[in-house]
């Protein structure tokens, strides 16, 4: 063997020891380990058996119900229960049940009643002027009182004043509030930018307002026009071949009729000319349309082209 493979293998010598010491430690810490596991579970099942041989031997005592009483048991005395009041002692006649005594009786005064007075006992008011909050004026007239059940005028009673030929002719004006929301329907045609004439009912869109004088919008062909003008344009494009409209009336309106319609299609007409720039939401009114006004603001339709 050279001497130049020498150190090589005494290297290889003590690296294969070293394996195996190894390998015989682990062998022995397992056989150390399997003892006491197995030392410890038989020193538990000795435990086990060793109590449960001296439970046997010796059994726990029962009371025997059988077993005689000891003369110091016989002696102690038994506490008794004491007599219930309502169980009569035995040999006792039962005496007789007292008499129940009456409720006594309260007076209840009636409650009081409020007479609702009649319509002809009720005073009635004349007409009401009010205005809006654009300044425009009105007058509300109450309907007429019920008849009153009178004895007949006799010929003695002063025959009712002649109407005077210089009164004021009854104002245009003049109309009853709309108690409810209304909704009809029929062959519309445009009667102006914000108007429709349905079946003969003159309807204002509600909601919407035509801008300002200054405003212009273009219009189909191409020709800057006033916004009113373009607005009943588009509107009669709109309507044309699809003339049916659905109206709803909302409730507290005073004056002008205004009401949401929708077309054939069921758009809003209103929001139409809002949207395309052609109207403007009139907040006074409803709060519906501004969404749409904002669109076309941001997207500069119409009057807002050139804004």
């Amino acid at each position: 063997m050279s001497s130049e493979n020498r150190p090589v293998r005494k290297a290889w010598t003590r690296h294969a020891r070293s394996l195996v010491l190894r390998k015989w430690l682990l062998v022995a810490l397992g056989v150390a380990l399997t003892g006491w596991a197995t030392g410890a579970i038989v020193r538990h099942h000795k435990a086990a058996i060793q109590t449960a041989a001296v439970a046997t031997q010796n059994p726990t005592p029962k009371a025997d119900a059988t077993k005689t009483p000891t003369p110091e048991t016989a002696a102690a005395p038994q506490p008794t229960a004491p007599p219930s009041p309502e169980t009569p002692p035995p040999g006792a006649t039962p005496s007789a049940a007292r008499p129940v005594q009456d409720l006594p009786t309260v007076s209840v005064a009636l409650p009081s009643t409020h007479v609702v007075p009649s319509d002809r006992d009720t005073k009635q008011f004349g007409a009401v002027t009010m205005s809006d909050r654009k300044g425009r004026t009105f007058t509300i007239v109450p309907a007429a009182p019920p008849p009153a059940s009178t004895p007949q005028r006799t010929a003695s009673a002063a025959p009712p004043p002649a109407a005077s030929s210089s009164s004021s002719p009854p104002r245009s004006d003049v109309f009853a509030p709309v108690g409810r929301p209304a909704v009809f329907s029929g062959h519309a045609r445009v009667a102006g930018p914000l108007t429709l004439d349905v079946q003969g009912q003159t309807v204002q869109l509600f909601g919407v307002t035509l801008p300002t004088a200054d405003d212009r919008c273009t219009a189909p062909n191409g020709t800057v026009k006033s916004c009113a003008v373009v607005a009943e344009v588009a509107l009669t494009q709109k309507l044309a071949g699809h003339s049916i409209v659905a109206c709803r009336v909302p409730p507290g309106q005073r004056g002008t009729l205004g009401a949401i319609c929708l077309d054939e299609q069921g758009n809003d007409l209103g929001r139409y000319l809002v949207i395309d720039g052609l109207a403007l939401a009139d907040s006074s009114q409803s709060y519906d349309y501004l969404p749409a006004q904002g669109a076309a603001r941001s997207a500069k339709r119409g009057l807002w082209y050139f804004r």
